[in-house]
Protein backbone atom coordinates (compact mmCIF):
# COMPACT_ATOMS: atom_id res chain seq x y z
CA UNK A 1 0.00 0.00 0.00
CA UNK A 2 1.38 3.13 -1.17
CA UNK A 3 0.10 6.64 0.60
CA UNK A 4 -0.76 10.15 -1.75
CA UNK A 5 0.34 13.04 -0.46
CA UNK A 6 -3.09 14.19 0.36
CA UNK A 7 -4.54 10.93 1.22
CA UNK A 8 -6.04 9.51 4.62
CA UNK A 9 -6.31 5.84 4.42
CA UNK A 10 -8.92 4.56 6.74
CA UNK A 11 -9.46 0.69 7.29
CA UNK A 12 -12.79 -1.01 9.35
CA UNK A 13 -12.67 -3.93 11.20
CA UNK A 14 -15.80 -5.70 12.24
CA UNK A 15 -14.17 -7.56 15.07
CA UNK A 16 -16.78 -9.90 16.18
CA UNK A 17 -16.31 -11.32 12.86
CA UNK A 18 -13.22 -12.78 13.56
CA UNK A 19 -13.05 -15.00 16.50
CA UNK A 20 -12.09 -18.37 15.31
CA UNK A 21 -8.49 -17.05 14.49
CA UNK A 22 -8.13 -15.19 18.23
CA UNK A 23 -5.40 -17.27 18.28
CA UNK A 24 -3.48 -16.80 15.27
CA UNK A 25 -4.56 -13.09 15.73
CA UNK A 26 -2.30 -13.61 19.71
CA UNK A 27 0.38 -14.72 18.33
CA UNK A 28 1.01 -11.25 15.94
CA UNK A 29 1.43 -9.60 19.20
CA UNK A 30 3.95 -7.99 21.01
CA UNK A 31 4.28 -9.07 24.84
CA UNK A 32 3.21 -5.94 26.39
CA UNK A 33 -0.19 -6.31 24.01
CA UNK A 34 -0.66 -9.63 25.53
CA UNK A 35 -0.36 -7.72 28.63
CA UNK A 36 -2.54 -5.51 27.86
CA UNK A 37 -5.53 -7.93 26.49
CA UNK A 38 -5.37 -10.50 29.32
CA UNK A 39 -5.77 -7.77 31.63
CA UNK A 40 -9.58 -7.03 30.28
CA UNK A 41 -11.72 -8.77 32.65
CA UNK A 42 -14.29 -10.27 30.24
CA UNK A 43 -13.27 -12.49 28.02
CA UNK A 44 -15.06 -10.23 24.92
CA UNK A 45 -12.69 -7.52 25.41
CA UNK A 46 -9.76 -9.55 25.09
CA UNK A 47 -10.97 -10.73 22.13
CA UNK A 48 -11.87 -7.26 20.96
CA UNK A 49 -8.48 -5.95 21.37
CA UNK A 50 -6.85 -8.81 20.45
CA UNK A 51 -8.00 -8.65 17.12
CA UNK A 52 -8.10 -4.56 16.64
CA UNK A 53 -4.15 -4.79 17.53
CA UNK A 54 -3.47 -7.72 15.23
CA UNK A 55 -5.48 -6.01 12.39
CA UNK A 56 -3.49 -2.93 13.07
CA UNK A 57 -0.14 -4.71 12.67
CA UNK A 58 -1.43 -6.76 9.67
CA UNK A 59 -2.54 -3.32 7.67
CA UNK A 60 0.52 -1.23 8.61
CA UNK A 61 3.16 -3.63 7.60
CA UNK A 62 1.33 -3.58 4.03
CA UNK A 63 2.67 0.17 4.25
CA UNK A 64 6.03 -0.30 6.00
CA UNK A 65 6.85 -3.45 4.67
CA UNK A 66 7.84 -5.77 7.23
CA UNK A 67 5.73 -8.55 9.15
CA UNK A 68 3.60 -7.62 10.90
CA UNK A 69 4.98 -9.00 14.13
CA UNK A 70 8.41 -7.60 13.61
CA UNK A 71 6.04 -4.09 13.55
CA UNK A 72 7.75 -2.11 16.33
CA UNK A 73 5.94 1.30 18.33
CA UNK A 74 6.99 3.78 20.23
CA UNK A 75 4.31 5.39 22.46
CA UNK A 76 3.90 9.36 23.36
CA UNK A 77 3.54 10.47 27.20
CA UNK A 78 -0.04 9.94 26.99
CA UNK A 79 -0.04 6.51 25.41
CA UNK A 80 -0.55 7.63 21.87
CA UNK A 81 1.27 4.76 19.09
CA UNK A 82 3.58 5.61 16.42
CA UNK A 83 6.43 4.42 14.41
CA UNK A 84 10.23 5.30 16.13
CA UNK A 85 12.25 7.62 14.27
CA UNK A 86 14.41 5.12 13.41
CA UNK A 87 12.12 2.74 12.32
CA UNK A 88 11.72 2.04 8.25
CA UNK A 89 7.64 2.48 8.85
CA UNK A 90 8.98 6.26 9.60
CA UNK A 91 6.53 9.32 8.63
CA UNK A 92 3.62 6.98 8.31
CA UNK A 93 0.84 8.74 10.86
CA UNK A 94 -1.63 6.40 12.17
CA UNK A 95 -4.34 6.03 14.71
CA UNK A 96 -6.71 3.53 15.94
CA UNK A 97 -10.17 3.29 17.65
CA UNK A 98 -12.06 0.39 18.51
CA UNK A 99 -15.82 0.21 20.19
CA UNK A 100 -17.92 -2.95 20.35
CA UNK A 101 -18.07 -4.52 17.46
CA UNK A 102 -16.12 -2.39 15.16
CA UNK A 103 -12.57 -0.38 15.06
CA UNK A 104 -11.33 1.88 12.58
CA UNK A 105 -7.66 2.84 11.69
CA UNK A 106 -6.33 5.93 9.75
CA UNK A 107 -3.23 5.95 7.94
CA UNK A 108 -1.82 8.80 6.53
CA UNK A 109 2.16 10.35 5.75
CA UNK A 110 3.88 12.59 7.52
CA UNK A 111 0.75 14.72 9.70
CA UNK A 112 -0.70 14.10 13.10
CA UNK A 113 -4.47 12.17 12.98
CA UNK A 114 -6.74 10.92 15.19
CA UNK A 115 -9.39 8.71 14.96
CA UNK A 116 -12.83 7.47 16.99
CA UNK A 117 -15.58 5.35 16.50
CA UNK A 118 -18.28 4.69 18.63
CA UNK A 119 -21.24 2.53 19.65
CA UNK A 120 -24.40 4.97 20.27
CA UNK A 121 -25.26 3.97 23.39
CA UNK A 122 -28.41 5.91 24.08
CA UNK A 123 -28.41 5.59 27.97
CA UNK A 124 -24.91 7.49 27.95
CA UNK A 125 -25.63 10.10 25.99
CA UNK A 126 -27.84 12.11 28.12
CA UNK A 127 -28.26 15.81 28.63
CA UNK A 128 -26.71 15.59 31.91
CA UNK A 129 -23.49 14.15 30.46
CA UNK A 130 -23.02 16.62 27.90
CA UNK A 131 -23.19 19.28 30.33
CA UNK A 132 -20.70 17.55 32.02
CA UNK A 133 -18.40 17.26 29.17
CA UNK A 134 -19.28 19.33 26.40
CA UNK A 135 -18.56 22.93 25.84
CA UNK A 136 -21.22 25.96 26.66
CA UNK A 137 -22.24 25.98 23.04
CA UNK A 138 -21.78 22.42 22.41
CA UNK A 139 -24.48 22.34 25.38
CA UNK A 140 -27.07 24.77 23.64
CA UNK A 141 -26.64 23.46 20.15
CA UNK A 142 -27.67 20.33 21.91
CA UNK A 143 -30.42 21.16 23.78
CA UNK A 144 -32.22 22.99 20.59
CA UNK A 145 -32.74 19.69 19.06
CA UNK A 146 -35.46 17.44 19.29
CA UNK A 147 -35.10 14.62 21.88
CA UNK A 148 -35.41 11.48 19.22
CA UNK A 149 -32.25 13.92 17.50
CA UNK A 150 -29.85 13.70 20.50
CA UNK A 151 -28.06 10.97 20.81
CA UNK A 152 -26.92 10.58 17.05
CA UNK A 153 -26.07 14.18 17.40
CA UNK A 154 -24.38 13.36 20.60
CA UNK A 155 -22.44 10.60 19.39
CA UNK A 156 -21.27 13.08 16.22
CA UNK A 157 -20.11 15.63 19.35
CA UNK A 158 -18.71 13.03 21.07
CA UNK A 159 -16.14 11.07 18.42
CA UNK A 160 -15.12 15.00 16.77
CA UNK A 161 -13.90 15.65 20.09
CA UNK A 162 -12.24 12.43 21.02
CA UNK A 163 -10.81 12.59 17.67
CA UNK A 164 -9.04 16.05 17.95
CA UNK A 165 -7.87 14.89 21.54
CA UNK A 166 -6.17 11.92 19.67
CA UNK A 167 -5.18 13.90 17.62
CA UNK A 168 -3.02 16.18 20.00
CA UNK A 169 -2.07 12.87 21.47
CA UNK A 170 -2.40 14.43 24.92
CA UNK A 171 -5.10 12.21 26.12
CA UNK A 172 -7.21 12.48 29.27
CA UNK A 173 -4.91 16.02 29.98
CA UNK A 174 -7.34 17.95 27.60
CA UNK A 175 -10.30 18.76 29.28
CA UNK A 176 -13.73 18.39 26.76
CA UNK A 177 -15.13 21.23 27.44
CA UNK A 178 -11.67 23.15 26.96
CA UNK A 179 -12.66 23.32 23.53
CA UNK A 180 -16.08 23.46 20.66
CA UNK A 181 -16.65 21.31 17.86
CA UNK A 182 -19.53 22.16 14.99
CA UNK A 183 -22.14 19.52 14.68
CA UNK A 184 -26.08 18.92 14.19
CA UNK A 185 -28.21 17.92 10.90
CA UNK A 186 -26.30 19.66 8.12
CA UNK A 187 -23.48 21.04 9.90
CA UNK A 188 -20.19 20.30 8.18
CA UNK A 189 -17.42 19.18 10.92
CA UNK A 190 -15.20 21.83 12.04
CA UNK A 191 -12.81 22.82 14.84
CA UNK A 192 -14.71 25.88 16.15
CA UNK A 193 -12.72 27.03 19.40
CA UNK A 194 -10.17 26.04 21.73
CA UNK A 195 -9.48 28.01 25.10
CA UNK A 196 -6.48 29.66 24.97
CA UNK A 197 -5.32 28.38 21.35
CA UNK A 198 -7.47 30.52 18.97
CA UNK A 199 -5.05 29.22 16.30
CA UNK A 200 -5.79 26.02 16.24
CA UNK A 201 -8.70 26.24 14.25
CA UNK A 202 -6.91 26.62 11.55
CA UNK A 203 -4.58 24.19 11.76
CA UNK A 204 -6.65 20.92 12.21
CA UNK A 205 -9.29 19.78 9.28
CA UNK A 206 -11.68 17.36 10.73
CA UNK A 207 -14.17 14.75 8.59
CA UNK A 208 -17.24 12.69 9.29
CA UNK A 209 -16.54 8.84 8.60
CA UNK A 210 -18.92 6.62 7.28
CA UNK A 211 -19.70 4.00 10.25
CA UNK A 212 -22.41 0.74 10.57
CA UNK A 213 -25.27 1.27 11.62
CA UNK A 214 -25.63 2.18 15.24
CA UNK A 215 -22.20 3.77 15.06
CA UNK A 216 -20.42 7.14 14.85
CA UNK A 217 -17.11 8.11 13.54
CA UNK A 218 -14.84 10.73 12.53
CA UNK A 219 -11.44 11.47 11.30
CA UNK A 220 -9.21 15.03 12.50
CA UNK A 221 -5.95 15.58 10.78
CA UNK A 222 -3.42 18.85 10.25
CA UNK A 223 -3.12 20.27 7.13
CA UNK A 224 -6.34 21.16 4.74
CA UNK A 225 -8.14 19.30 1.41
CA UNK A 226 -7.85 15.46 2.04
CA UNK A 227 -8.96 12.91 0.32
CA UNK A 228 -10.28 9.70 2.77
CA UNK A 229 -10.18 6.37 0.73
CA UNK A 230 -12.27 3.62 2.55
CA UNK A 231 -11.62 -0.15 3.21
CA UNK A 232 -13.19 -3.12 5.04
CA UNK A 233 -10.64 -5.03 6.24
CA UNK A 234 -10.41 -8.97 6.11
CA UNK A 235 -8.32 -11.52 7.48
CA UNK A 236 -6.13 -13.22 4.48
Amino acid sequence: MTLGANEVHLWQVHLAAQDPGIHFFRRLLSPDEIQRADRFHFERDRIRFTIARAAMRKILATYAGDAPQDLVFSYGLKGKPGFPPHFKGRGIQFNLSHSRDFALLAVAEEHCLGVDIEFINREFASDEIAMRFFSRSEVSTLLTLIPSERAEAFFSCWTRKEAYIKALGEGLSVPLESFSVAFGRGVSPALLWVEHAPEETSRWSMYDVAAPEGYAAALVIEGQSYQLRKWQWEPE
